[in-house]
């Protein structure tokens, strides 16, 4: 009996060491950076990487706050970020070193993972504001996003094509501050990129909005200028009070660094395409509803696709070059 209870106990303690000497399962950490709060980015990350902490085994995802796109697309490039919301103007910019990323290394880390939606980018103001075109913003005071955004870079290239990028006076905040701003008469104006955006929506059913359409000849002189842009329309549901609006587009996708393990990029597509989860992505945030693989566009950039998206990809018929 002694020597059953010695041999028991002696077992035991060497289960509880063994134990004690293996390390927990290790856990993927992958860091995704989307926007300030209030921007599309933001919400959509946010909504994204719970639903991928929770049925993705042995992942979490940790949503970085950033200034949007331009800073996503450089914090990729600096290997600060796993996986990022990129305007593809972004990656096909840092792949050849132009405009804000003239100065970083190339891109060529970047891997394509999915279109997340097109963005629209427009300018917003109050619907009893005297401004009704967009070269009613000559002298206007107009904010342009937070510094480093995507939203900076489209609304000044708008601004710019359009020859009036020295005629407003700029300010540099965040969306929602933007949204308070001008809801207390502070600026005269903001520009947003992405559609619904929270800040938008919020003024528009408590004081109305006003959204300003580009005409024809003011998109064909911001496409001559930068032909990554696409004249699209603004549905006539996504803001209260707002008609179809005419404004330029850009595609956007969910970008991840070459260093993401395939299997993990793999697991997290298999996820996200389930029909429920399509859904619940949606329900997070009508943009994800427009996500798809877009294969063939991103590859036009000059970048690869990730090798899990393209393994997923390919599984399930979705490839195209």
């Amino acid at each position: 009996m002694k020597k059953y209870m010695l041999t028991t106990a002696l077992v035991s303690a060497g289960f509880a060491a063994a134990m004690a000497a293996t390390p927990a399962a290790a856990q993927t950490q992958v860091a995704w950076g989307g926007s300030n709060p209030g921007g599309v980015m933001y919400y959509m990350v946010g909504v994204a990487g719970t639903l991928f902490s929770e049925q993705v085994d042995g992942l979490n995802v940790t949503q970085v706050t950033t200034g949007g796109s331009t800073e996503n697309a450089k914090r990729l490039v600096s290997g600060e970020l796993d996986m990022g919301i990129v305007y593809g103007a972004h990656v096909y910019m840092s792949l050849n070193n132009e405009g804000p990323f003239e100065n970083d290394a190339t891109g060529d880390m970047l891997r394509g993972v999915a279109k997340a939606y097109e963005g629209p980018t427009y300018f917003v103001t109050l619907e009893g504001s005297d401004i009704e075109t967009i070269d009613d913003l000559a002298g206007a005071n107009v904010a342009l996003g937070p510094p480093g955004s995507g939203t900076v870079f489209n609304c000044s290239n708008m601004l710019r094509a359009l020859g009036m990028l020295d005629d407003i006076e700029p300010e540099m905040m965040t969306f929602a501050d933007a949204g308070r701003a001008l809801g207390n008469n502070q600026i005269d104006a903001f520009c947003q990129s992405s559609a619904p955006a929270a800040a938008v929506s919020e003024l528009a059913e408590t004081q109305g909005v006003r959204v300003l359409e580009y005409s024809d000849e003011q998109m064909a002189t911001i496409q001559e200028m930068y032909p990554f842009y696409n004249t699209g329309r603004l549905a006539d549901d996504v803001y209260t009070g707002v008609p179809e609006t005419q404004m330029p587009f850009m595609t956007v996708y969910w970008v991840a660094h070459e260093r993401v393990d395939a299997d993990v990029v793999e697991d997290m597509l298999e996820v996200a395409y389930t029909d429920e989860n399509r859904q619940r992505l949606a329900e997070g945030h009508a943009a994800w509803a427009q996500m798809e693989p877009d294969t063939a566009n991103f590859l036009a950039l000059g970048a690869p696709m990730h090798p899990g998206a393209e393994a997923y990809y390919r599984a399930n018929g979705m490839w195209e070059e």
